[in-house]
């Protein structure tokens, strides 16, 4: 019997590290405990103001922890042009956070949230070489580590608590006036999530059914040495 509970004791380790991905990393996509969506939005659709942004939804809504990189490959054809995006979280319709990426040569950068309980808040701006072509913004959250910001250059926003948020839907603009020249005359905005989901593997739960039989295994030992 100590022989057999050492066997179901060295089960229960492997399958938890197996088992645990790391939002952040690029996992296998063929794993059904990861959502892992990528949307190009085509230049045309940032040259509009920000009344006339339309909100799409994504596939999926992403919760819990995920991570989302933004790849911004637009040919601007204003200087005053803007690329802003803002993801709106899947329960409260007026919660988002908002990134902004301005035109050479300044490259201004900044990050906004809204949330019911303040408004719209300037969190991080940067009037020149805030963002850099080629390199991804990239966004981290868990409900317990809160939202951080890289910008490609280094981490300019550190753990902000809106939990809270499941990413659901986005919109885009450009124009700070309608009668100005367009934004962005060419290229493409990528937009690439992964998020974990462990409900949709099966084996995900194989750590807590061993977890039960070492249990049972156990009460048995006892039983079995108060008898003997």
């Amino acid at each position: 019997m100590k022989y057999l509970l050492v066997i179901f004791l060295s089960l229960t380790i492997v399958p938890v590290f197996a088992q645990e991905p790391k939002i952040g990393d690029y996992l296998d996509p063929i794993n059904p405990s990861l959502n892992i969506q990528q949307t190009e939005i085509p230049y045309f659709e940032f040259n509009k103001v920000r009344s006339d942004a339309v909100i799409v939804e994504f596939e999926k809504i992403h919760a819990n922890s995920w991570q989302a990189e933004f790849h911004n490959d637009l040919l601007y054809g204003n200087p005053d042009g803007d690329a802003v995006i803002r993801i709106y979280d899947s329960e409260i319709a007026d919660k988002f956070f908002e990134i902004g990426m301005g035109s050479h040569p300044r490259y201004t950068y900044w990050i906004a949230a809204a949330v019911p309980e303040t408004g719209y808040v300037l969190l991080y701006s940067a009037y020149e070489n805030g963002w850099v072509t080629g390199k991804p913004t990239k966004i981290t959250y868990s409900e317990q580590g809160g939202l951080t910001v890289d910008n490609g250059l280094r981490t300019v926003l550190s753990n902000l608590d809106i939990s809270p948020f499941a990413i659901k839907s986005y919109s885009v603009h450009g124009m700070k006036g309608s009668a100005d020249p367009p934004a962005v005359t060419d290229g493409v905005f990528t937009v690439k999530i992964i998020s974990a989901d462990y409900g949709e593997n099966p084996l995900s739960l194989f750590p807590f059914v061993v977890t039960g039989i070492v249990g049972a295994g156990v009460i048995a030992l006892i039983i079995s040495k108060k008898r003997s």
